[in-house]
């Protein structure tokens, strides 16, 4: 089974069809028999969504077709996670050491548009699914 962890701006680009990566996030998550979700992802997107000024139907919509996918799962991190992410020097970092942690306790690659993310993820033996930079 083809799994792996999935970062916010995969969804964000697979949901809004005027975004750079939308083919590409979509064609990614096609290829994927589960996604694993953490916690903080959805998060992340409800943020990002009420951000960028989608209304609230539309929103809860977004969140409710996720959670009712079959290939998603939600994962949630434990609590020694939560404490070496808040120890991290730069806070900006917080969520991001949060998918990575979820990714090493799993064994499971990332999918991600964030070049630093996947940067850090490489340099802690974590796959990471590419796109390709067409």
């Amino acid at each position: 089974m083809r799994r792996a962890i999935i970062d916010t701006n995969v969804l964000i680009f697979a949901h809004f069809k005027d975004t750079k990566y939308h083919e590409e996030a979509r064609r990614i998550l096609s290829s994927l028999e589960e996604w694993v979700i953490p916690f903080i992802v959805l998060v992340e997107l409800f943020w990002f969504t009420r951000g960028a000024g989608l209304d609230e139907k539309s929103r809860k919509n977004l969140l409710l077709s996720l959670l009712m996918n079959k290939r998603v799962r939600v994962s949630n991190n434990e609590p020694e996670d939560l404490i070496e992410s808040v120890m991290l020097e730069d806070p900006l970092e917080f969520e991001d050491e949060l998918i990575l942690q979820q990714a090493e306790r799993e064994g499971l690659p990332i999918v991600t548009f964030d070049n630093s993310l996947a940067e850090r993820a490489r340099k802690r033996g974590i796959s990471v699914i590419t796109y390709s930079s067409k």
